[in-house]
């Protein structure tokens, strides 16, 4: 009987592991911080136009 838990456990843990890191992928891709500089790009040291 304990056994059966442990293995539910473990694969419970494991499904939200898969769950996690595929969110966590998805999120870090759609969040992609190189894409914010290549459309707004910084303003390197020129002076402001307004």
């Amino acid at each position: 009987m304990t056994a059966i838990w442990l293995v539910t456990t473990i694969g419970f843990v494991l499904c939200l592991g898969f769950v996690g890191g595929t969110i966590f992928y998805f999120l870090r891709e759609a969040l992609n911080s190189e894409d914010a500089s290549r459309i707004d790009p910084i303003n390197s040291g020129k002076d402001p136009e307004n």
